[in-house]
C-alpha cells in the first residue's frame, strides 16, 4: 500500500474560499489500495480543518471516520487528514471544511475487486490510472494549444494590478512597480519562486515594461509626476534615463501605455490622457533617446502589446472609448515605420489584458470587456488568425504577462481584489492540453485497456457518430423563437438576432462569449422568421416575417446593423450559410400555401437568384459554413403538418438530393459542416429534443437536447455546437452546449 502525500493550500478564486489540491481546483479520484494523506501544513489552512462526508459539506450525512486519521492544528507544522482507501471504502464521498461551506468537492474512489490483465498475440491490455490522450489526434485539431500551470505566488500581494513586466521565459521574469497605490517594488521569478530585489527609483502604478530579466526598461506611469520617466534594469539596479517626449505637457498620456521590444530597441504606443480621452502616440527607443513616430490609427489605452524591437510590434485591444463601455477588440500591426489594422481578436474586446510573443507567434491572456467583468481567456496568434485555446485558471485584469507564445507567464492583477496569483503557461500541441497515461506514447484505434481510477475497461474509437451530450448553458436575456443565428458562429462565440417574444416582433440582438449572453445593437427592423449568416462580428440578417414577408437585408459589424439591398424575394421561414459578403439563401414562404425552392446568393453588395432547390418548403434546417457548400433538411411542404425528411445539399451551382433524416419534420436547427454536422430540435409534428449527426453519407440519432423545442437558434461543429431560444411550445431563452470528443474513449461491457 502506497502513502500519496496532498499538499493543501486555501485560495480564493473569485467565488469564496476553496481547498487546492497540489494547487487543483476540483473534484480529486482515489484508488483502493492507497492510503491519502493530505497535508494540511501551510499557513493558508488556519481555521480550515479538511475532513470527509458522505454529501458535501456533510449535509444530511455524519462525518465519513472509516480509515480517516487527523494529527495537528490546520495551519501548523505536522496538521493532516489522512484517509486510507479499500476496497470497502464508500465510493461515493466529498471532502469539506468543517467550518465553511462551499471550500471541497468530491473525493471519488475507484472501483473494487481484483483485475487480471493478460497479453493475448502480442496485444496488451495495458494497465492505467487515466485515459490516454490521442497525441497525434489533438495536435491535428489545435497545434496552437498549451496548458496554464500554477506557479510560486509574488511576494507583493497588495499592489499586484497594473505591473510592469519583462522576460524571456516562465522562468526568467521580471515585474516592477504596480497599483492601484503606486510602488517601486521588483521581483524576479526563477520559475520556482519570486525574489525581491532593488526597486525602481520611482514608485510608480500601469507602468510599461519591456527586454529580459537582465536588462528591462520601465517606462512611464502614474502619478503623473512619473509620467515620462524611464529607468534600465542592469540585472541588479534601476537608472534614470532619457524621458519621454510625452511627459509635462500631456503628463497623463504616459499612463496604461502598451510596449514592447528591448531595453536597446523598444516602442510604446497609446495611454490614457484623461478619464474620456485616448492617445494614440507612439514612441520609438534607440537605446539613449525617445522620438515621436506615426500614431497608431486608434487612440486607445490599457491594452496589450507584443514584439521584439521598435521595428516589429502588434497592438492589441484596451479601451478606445469611456472606461466602463467596451473594450476594443482591433489589433495593429507596425512595420517599422506605420500602423496597420489586422484581424481582430477572438473573444470580446478587452483591457487590461496581457500578451506575449513575436508579431507572428503571440498568446493574449485575461483583460476585461466592460471595465467590471474579468477573463481569463486566452488566444493564440499565428500570424494570421486568432485562435481560442486554455483559459487562465484565474480570471483577471491589470495582470503582468512576460515570455513567449509557446513558454509564458502570467501574474498578478484583479480579480478582483487584487491577486499574487501566478501561472505558467506551457505549450504542448494539444487541446484540450493534458498528458498521456503511463507507457501511451499515441492513442491507438482500438485499443483496450483497464483505467484503475474508475474501475472500467475502456477502448479507444474514432469515426462514426459522436459520443457526447448536451449541457445546460446561460439562458439568452429574452425568450423568443423564430430568431436567427450568425451561421457561422461557434460554440463560444455567436450571434442571435430578432425573433417573436410574448410581446411580439423583436430586433433583439445578443452576443455570447461562451459563457454569457450580452445585449449589443437592435436590428433596425423588428421580425421573426428570418435568417442570418457570418459570425458574432460580421453578420447578416435577411428576409423575416413583419406582417408580411420581408427582403430586408442588414449588416452587423460587432455594435450596430445598417440596412443593405434586399432580398429578390421577400420571404420569411427562410435559412441561410456563409458569411457576411459572401452568403446564401434559401427556401422560405411569401405565405399561404406558397412554399419558396428560390435561392440567391449576396456578394456583399447585393443579391442574385441561382439555381433553386427541388422541393419548395420553409422552416428547414441547415448546415452551412460557406455560400458553396451548404445543406438543407427538413421543413414543411404546404400548409398544416406536411413536414419531409428531404435533405438537399447545395454545391455553388445547384441543389443535389441526398439521404435522408430520420423524422419528418420542421423548424430544427443545425451546426457543422456539410460532411460533419449536426440537426437537432423541431416539430415532428409536437416539438422535438432529437438529435441527428450526419457524417457525409448516412444520419445517426446521438444524444437528445435537454429541452425538446423548435424554431430555435444554432451553431458550431458536430463536436462542439450551441442551441439557444425557440418554443417549447411556449417562448424559450434556454441554451444547452453540445460536446463531443474527436478522438474518443468507449467503456467496454466485459463478463
Amino acid at each position: 500500500m502506497a502513502t500519496i502525500t496532498i499538499t493543501v493550500t486555501v485560495s480564493n478564486p473569485g467565488s469564496g474560499n476553496k481547498y487546492y489540491l497540489d494547487g487543483a481546483l476540483g473534484a480529486y479520484a482515489a484508488t483502493p489500495g492507497n492510503t491519502y494523506k493530505f497535508d494540511q501544513a501551510d499557513g493558508s489552512n488556519s481555521g480550515h480543518p479538511l475532513r470527509f462526508a458522505t454529501a458535501a459539506d456533510a449535509a444530511g450525512s455524519s462525518e465519513y471516520t472509516t480509515g480517516v486519521t487527523t494529527s495537528g492544528t490546520p495551519g501548523s507544522a505536522g496538521a493532516y487528514t489522512q484517509i486510507e482507501v479499500t476496497a470497502t471504502t464508500t465510493q461515493a464521498l466529498f471532502f469539506y471544511c468543517t467550518n465553511h461551506s462551499g471550500m471541497g468537492d468530491s473525493f471519488n474512489v475507484g472501483g473494487t475487486g481484483t483485475v487480471q490483465l493478460q497479453t493475448r498475440s502480442g496485444f496488451e491490455i495495458q494497465n492505467l490510472t487515466s485515459d490516454p490522450v490521442p497525441y497525434a489526434q489533438a495536435l491535428a485539431d489545435n497545434p496552437y494549444a498549451g496548458v496554464w500551470g500554477s506557479g510560486a505566488n509574488m511576494n507583493v500581494t497588495s499592489n499586484t494590478q497594473g505591473r510592469g513586466s519583462a522576460g524571456s521565459t516562465h522562468s526568467a521574469s521580471l515585474a516592477f512597480g504596480g497599483g492601484p497605490s503606486a510602488t517601486g517594488a521588483t521581483e524576479s521569478y526563477n520559475g520556482t519562486a519570486w525574489t525581491e530585489l532593488n526597486d525602481l527609483n520611482n514608485a510608480r502604478a500601469y507602468v510599461t515594461g519591456m527586454g529580459t530579466s537582465t536588462a528591462a526598461l520601465a517606462v512611464g506611469g502614474s502619478p503623473p509626476a512619473t509620467a515620462g520617466y524611464t529607468e534600465v534594469w542592469n540585472g541588479s539596479s534601476w537608472t534614470e534615463t532619457a524621458d519621454l517626449t510625452r511627459g509635462p505637457s500631456s503628463p497623463q498620456a504616459a499612463a496604461y501605455m502598451m510596449g514592447s521590444g528591448s531595453s536597446t530597441s523598444g516602442l510604446v504606443y497609446g495611454g490614457d490622457e484623461g478619464a474620456t480621452n485616448k492617445s494614440a502616440l507612439t514612441e520609438s527607443w534607440n537605446g539613449s533617446a525617445w522620438t515621436e513616430v506615426n500614431d497608431l490609427n486608434t487612440s486607445r489605452s490599457y491594452g496589450a502589446g507584443t514584439g521584439t524591437s521598435n521595428t516589429a510590434a502588434l497592438c492589441l485591444s484596451g479601451y478606445n472609448w469611456t472606461p466602463g463601455i467596451a473594450g476594443s477588440p482591433l489589433v495593429e500591426q507596425w512595420n517599422g515605420s506605420s500602423w496597420t489594422e489586422i484581424a481582430d481578436v477572438n473573444g470580446r474586446g478587452r483591457a487590461g489584458a496581457s500578451c506575449q510573443g513575436s508579431v507572428t507567434a503571440t498568446i493574449m491572456f485575461g483583460g476585461s470587456p466592460d471595465n467590471s467583468t474579468v477573463l481569463g481567456n486566452t488566444e493564440s496568434w499565428d500570424g494570421s488568425a486568432w485562435t481560442e485555446v486554455n483559459d487562465l485558471s484565474t480570471a483577471r485584469t491589470g495582470l503582468g504577462g512576460s515570455g513567449v507564445s509557446t513558454n509564458a507567464l502570467a501574474f498578478g492583477g484583479l480579480t478582483p481584489p487584487v491577486t499574487a496569483v501566478t501561472e505558467e503557461w506551457t505549450f504542448s500541441g494539444l487541446n484540450p492540453a493534458t498528458t498521456p497515461a503511463a507507457d501511451y506514447s499515441d492513442a491507438i484505434v482500438g485499443q483496450m485497456y483497464y483505467n484503475s481510477t474508475s474501475g472500467q475497461f475502456k477502448a479507444i474509437k474514432n469515426g462514426g457518430a459522436p459520443i457526447g451530450t448536451w449541457a445546460s448553458s446561460t439562458s439568452l436575456n429574452s425568450a423568443r423563437t423564430g430568431l436567427a443565428p450568425a451561421q457561422a458562429g461557434t460554440q463560444t462565440l455567436s450571434l442571435a438576432f430578432g425573433g417573436e417574444t410574448p410581446g411580439g416582433n423583436s430586433a433583439l440582438t445578443e452576443s455570447w462569449n461562451g459563457s454569457a449572453w450580452t445585449e449589443t445593437g437592435d436590428l433596425n427592423q423588428v421580425r421573426q422568421s428570418l435568417a442570418g449568416a457570418g459570425t458574432y462580428t460580421s453578420a447578416l440578417a435577411f428576409g423575416g416575417l413583419i406582417s408580411s414577408g420581408t427582403g430586408e437585408t442588414e449588416e452587423f459589424n460587432g455594435s450596430s446593423w445598417s440596412e443593405q439591398n434586399d432580398l429578390n424575394t421577400a420571404r420569411y421561414g427562410l435559412k441561410g450559410a456563409g458569411t457576411q459578403t459572401a452568403a446564401l439563401a434559401f427556401a422560405g414562404t411569401t405565405g399561404g400555401s406558397n412554399r419558396q425552392t428560390t435561392t440567391e446568393k449576396y456578394d456583399g453588395t447585393s443579391w442574385t437568384e441561382v439555381n433553386d432547390l427541388n422541393t419548395g418548403r420553409t422552416d428547414v434546417g441547415s448546415l452551412g459554413p460557406t455560400q458553396s457548400t451548404a445543406m438543407c433538411a427538413g421543413g414543411n411542404t404546404s400548409p398544416g403538418a406536411n413536414f419531409t425528411n428531404a435533405v438537399e445539399n447545395f454545391d455553388g451551382t445547384s441543389w443535389t438530393e441526398v439521404t435522408e433524416t430520420n423524422a419528418n419534420k420542421h423548424g430544427a436547427a443545425g451546426s457543422g459542416t456539410t460532411t460533419s454536422g449536426l440537426i437537432f430540435g423541431g416539430n415532428i409534428p409536437s416539438v422535438t429534443a432529437a438529435t441527428e449527426f450526419w457524417n457525409g453519407t448516412t444520419w445517426t440519432e446521438v444524444a437528445d437536447l435537454g429541452t425538446a423545442r423548435s424554431s430555435l437558434g444554432g451553431a458550431g461543429t458536430s463536436l462542439a455546437a450551441i442551441g439557444f431560444g425557440g418554443n417549447t411550445p411556449t417562448r424559450t431563452a434556454v441554451t444547452e452546449e453540445f460536446t463531443a470528443a474527436d478522438f474518443q474513449i468507449k467503456s467496454v461491457t466485459t463478463s
